[in-house]
C-alpha cells in the first residue's frame, strides 16, 4: 500500500507529460482569462475617471463663463464711473453737498 501513492503520482506525471501540450493550452486560456479581468477593470476605472474628469471641466466652464459675465459687468461700472468723471464732470457726493428732503 505504501507504493499505491508514489505509483498514483508517477501516472499523474505520466499523464501530465503525455498531454503537456493540453496542459499548456489550458494554462495559456487562463491566463488569458485573467488578463481580460484586469484589463476590463483597469478600462471601467479609466472610463469612470474620463467621466469624472469631463463632468469638471464642464463645471470649471461654467465658472469661467460666470467669471467673464462677472466681470464684464464690472467693467462696465468701472467705465460708467469713468465717463461721468471725465466727461460730465461729476463726482461723488460728499456730506456738504448732500440735501436731505423729507416728504410730508
Amino acid at each position: 500500500m505504501a507504493n499505491q501513492p508514489d505509483h498514483l503520482l508517477l501516472l499523474i506525471i505520466g499523464d501530465l507529460r503525455r498531454n503537456a501540450f493540453s496542459v499548456l493550452l489550458v494554462l495559456i486560456i487562463l491566463l488569458s482569462a485573467v488578463f481580460n479581468i484586469y484589463i476590463t477593470h483597469q478600462t471601467r476605472e479609466l472610463v469612470t475617471k474620463k467621466e469624472h474628469l469631463s463632468q469638471l471641466k464642464d463645471n470649471l466652464s461654467i465658472e469661467i463663463r460666470n467669471l467673464l459675465i462677472e466681470e464684464n459687468t464690472l467693467d462696465e461700472h468701472s467705465r460708467i464711473r469713468r465717463i461721468a468723471t471725465k466727461q460730465l464732470s461729476m463726482s461723488q457726493p460728499t456730506a456738504k453737498n448732500s440735501v436731505l428732503v423729507e416728504l410730508p
